[in-house]
């Protein structure tokens, strides 16, 4: 997180995050992408602001505001972000818990994004963290 400037989700993952209760788990500002939502919640104003438009016209507004380091978290906004060619780094986690269902992780993509490894990292003798970059 000390990487980052700011944190861009879709409304699911950010309903999800709100869903948890206790403290805000951020420290950064926090921007939901959503064609559904009119507005946050009064309860998080403080804590997240929502953005519309398109992705790159999202990007370049961000950008415009000194938040270049960007974590991009959400299935559908990663795919998102994906077809767009626009995630220089994944961060995989995996946790050893099969669910059975939930979105994708990876979509149809124009082309093949060709990433290339980094590291490993085991935490709490179960998860699982890959990290990989974008081969350019």
């Amino acid at each position: 997180m000390n990487r980052i400037d700011a944190l861009v989700m879709g409304r699911n993952t950010f309903e999800m995050v709100c869903s948890f209760g206790g403290d805000w788990p951020y420290n950064k500002p926090v921007f939901v992408m959503s064609t559904t939502l009119s507005n946050i919640p009064e309860k998080y104003t403080h804590k997240a602001q929502l953005v519309k438009g398109s992705i790159n016209e999202i990007i370049q507004n961000l950008n415009q505001k000194g938040y270049k380091h960007l974590y991009i978290d959400g299935g559908k906004t990663i795919q998102s972000f994906l077809k767009e060619d626009l995630i220089d780094e994944l961060i995989i986690t995996t946790i050893p818990i099969l669910l059975g269902g939930g979105s994708p992780l990876f979509g149809k993509l124009k082309n093949p994004l060709e990433f290339e490894y980094v590291k490993s990292e085991v935490f709490l003798d179960a998860l699982v963290q890959d990290t990989y970059k974008r081969k350019r």
